[in-house]
């Protein structure tokens, strides 16, 4: 008797699975713990720290390791401990930190330090869109503000993030283009605050298409399906057998796409799910 044929179904969180505010739907849980509980396979991809994304996917009973941090750390489901960690050279932070402050931007460091996952920057001024990221996050147990980046190993930074204006990540990313030359260095609009952009920086072996790959041929999937809405999906596009886009994705997303579904407003991961996972007679 031929075995089961295995799809891993993978989603992007922040304007993909989530509502435009941030929450799960209540199709979105159904449909998901629905497909979970039948053996489906199903897990996220997001540029979320485990602890962001725990706080908004506790309702999802998820069993497969988690994408985070574009991809630099695979997490358990349950504990949210690394699994694995893929971090840039050492040489590649230190010419991101020394281009971001002779244009006035202030880098966001994720590292590990004593043993806990740290968000650190310099304490001082801080432009708009820096201060707003950090305020979000004002109850975030990672917060590390720093004196100097002596304080902290720049060999255990696995995910870098500068936020300001877009030519100016631009020109950041395109004068470093040999130092990121090991690096993924992404630039989008953050979904929730349109004309604030983030230049992203992780190894480039921390990408979502590559924790993708690793996820799926751990739980040993013969089909990746995937979701997503934003620049950083791209990668995991090109890994997926089939990828779809949510109607509010950027174009190009939604022209590198299988198809485009329902918006996220609509619940339109779900609702595909929903149509296309088996779920029908649920």
């Amino acid at each position: 008797m031929a075995a089961a044929h295995r799809t891993l179904y993978v989603s992007d969180l922040d304007g993909t699975l989530l509502l435009p505010d941030g929450t799960l739907g209540t199709l979105t849980v159904d449909v998901v713990n629905e497909l979970v509980s039948r053996g489906g396979l199903f897990t996220y991809a997001t540029a979320r720290s485990p602890f962001r994304a725990a706080l908004l996917t506790r309702p999802l009973s998820l069993q497969l390791p988690l994408i985070t941090y574009g991809g630099a750390v695979i997490a358990n489901p349950v504990s949210g401990e690394p699994i694995a960690t893929a971090t840039p050279p050492s040489g590649a932070v230190t010419a991101l930190i020394d281009s971001a402050e002779s244009r006035d931007l202030q880098p966001l460091l994720f590292l590990q330090h004593a043993g806990r996952d740290r968000l650190c920057w310099i304490d001082g001024p801080l432009n708009w869109g820096t201060n707003d990221f950090l305020e979000r996050r004002a109850d975030d147990p990672r917060l590390m503000p720093l004196t100097g980046w002596s304080e902290v190993s720049l060999e255990q930074v696995f995910y870098m993030s500068i936020i300001g204006p877009l030519t100016e990540l631009e020109g950041c990313r395109s004068e470093l283009a040999t130092e990121l030359a090991a690096c993924d260095a992404l630039i989008s609009e953050d979904v929730y605050v349109p004309g604030q952009f983030i230049l992203d920086v992780t190894s480039s072996a921390g990408t979502k298409a590559v924790a993708l790959r690793r996820v799926a041929a751990d739980v040993q999937a013969d089909e990746i399906v995937c979701f997503g809405d934003n620049i950083n999906d791209l990668g995991m596009f090109a890994v997926a057998d089939r990828a779809y886009a949510v109607a509010n994705a950027v174009a190009e997303v939604r022209q590198a796409a299988t198809a485009v579904i329902g918006g996220n407003a609509d619940q339109g991961v779900a609702r595909w799910l929903e149509e296309n996972a088996g779920m029908m007679g649920k």
